[in-house]
């Protein structure tokens, strides 16, 4: 329905708007000698936010794996396609993320990162009268989903009077579970 697509423009929207970190910067980087754990919990990290990891690419690699894969420091079964290019950009959505360097020993020395970015819990300010409010949707480390709306106007299809946000808000909270439940943000 155009109500589920627009739930989804929201999310993507929301998720395009963060901070960019370079890994272990600005002192270090993804390599051997930066303590990345103690980097990463200096950090806040927020849905929509960007990881760039600068490494040397003819001695390092980034490869995302699952929980179980960070904590052995498997590279075996990747999430997605090993990084190799020295400079590269991961997009955080609202769900936690687990790199680890694949080159046998690495990880075990300590080249492996966890973020885990959540959801922000400062209300936005309300939208001026007659203006269309906002819906971010993102799911923190607790795997529920956080639904923030920004109080406004929400109208869909063509000719619908406009609709309180508030009103949706038992609605769309159900939504979000079920596209969460669903939806892997990579």
């Amino acid at each position: 329905s155009l109500l589920a697509v627009a739930v989804a423009v929201a999310v993507l929207a929301t998720a395009a708007s963060g901070a960019t970190y370079t890994v272990g910067g600005p002192g270090g980087s993804w390599d051997l000698q930066t303590n990345l754990t103690a980097w990463a919990s200096s950090i806040d990290f927020r849905s929509g936010d960007e990881l760039v990891f600068k490494y040397d690419a003819s001695a390092h690699n980034v490869v995302e794996v699952s929980s179980d894969d960070y904590r052995s420091c498997s590279a075996a079964s990747p999430r997605s396609d090993v990084l190799r290019t020295g400079s590269d950009v991961v997009q955080l959505g609202g769900v936690s993320r687990y790199f680890i360097c694949g080159v046998p020993g690495h990880c075990a020395a300590g080249m492996k990162l966890e973020v885990d970015p959540g959801c922000t819990t400062t209300l936005p300010p309300p939208a001026p009268p007659g203006a269309p409010g906002g819906i971010t949707i993102c799911s923190g480390g607790s795997g529920s989903p956080t639904v923030i709306m920004t109080p406004g106007v929400v109208s869909y299809g063509s000719g619908a009077a406009p609709v309180s946000s508030a009103s949706l808000s038992s609605m769309l909270t159900t939504m979000a579970s079920l596209l969460l439940a669903g939806l892997t943000i990579a």
